[in-house]
């Protein structure tokens, strides 16, 4: 299974005028160490950003990816919390909350997250893909095809839908199907389809 892993935020707004430079500089800081693979680092300025701009939840989103990729998902996800209190639309947090809950096998709750961010941003590729995660975690195979299904919809050259739906597919008996999607997903780039070719499409 491949999963996409939430994206850094690097729109700054909203900062107050009197605290804007320095805030501003630690969110540009932060995002720089992020992108180096510096997660740690980048927390330290996201949390100097955090103490002069309490309120900024796209800075408790990026913390909580930083916490993620450092498989501190229990931190991530209240970072995640913090940022949808603050904005209840914000369908980043949503979906970066429920990737959260996936690594920690909470599948249940993941789905509730991924519900509430289709919703509120129903052409969001990535979101149905992951969802698609989600409900295969739940076994629910054919609602993970359907997921699968709808984010090839909204990218056809969506390799990880295609390597993703052959799993499902091939749990429900469709072995041409399966074969057929981990072949497409091997052609858009997807090595790992090698191994599920070999040892179920021969």
């Amino acid at each position: 299974m491949r999963i996409l892993l939430p994206l850094l935020l690097s729109i700054v707004v909203s900062f107050s005028s009197f605290a804007q430079k320095s805030a501003k500089d630690h969110f540009i800081s932060g995002n720089e160490k992020f992108k180096a693979g510096k997660y740690a680092e980048a927390i330290k300025d996201y949390d100097q950003v955090l103490k002069l701009e309490p309120k900024h939840a796209i800075t408790y989103t990026n913390r909580g990816v930083a916490k993620d990729r450092l498989l501190d998902y229990r931190g991530a996800i209240a970072d995640f919390t913090k940022a949808i209190t603050l904005n209840p639309k914000y369908t980043e947090a949503y979906l970066s909350r429920g990737l959260a809950k996936y690594n920690l096998k909470d599948f249940r709750s993941a789905l509730l997250d991924y519900n509430k961010g289709i919703e509120l941003n129903p052409k969001d590729a990535k979101a149905y893909n992951n969802r698609g995660l989600v409900r295969y975690g739940l076994k629910d195979y054919s609602g993970a095809i359907t997921d699968y299904t709808k984010a090839i919809e909204l990218n056809e050259k969506y390799e990880e839908a295609y390597y993703n739906r052959g799993a499902p597919k091939y749990n429900l008996g469709d072995k041409a199907g399966a074969c057929t999607d981990w072949s497409k997903a091997r052609k858009l780039g997807v090595k790992e389809a090698d191994q599920y070719l070999k040892k179920f499409c021969k």
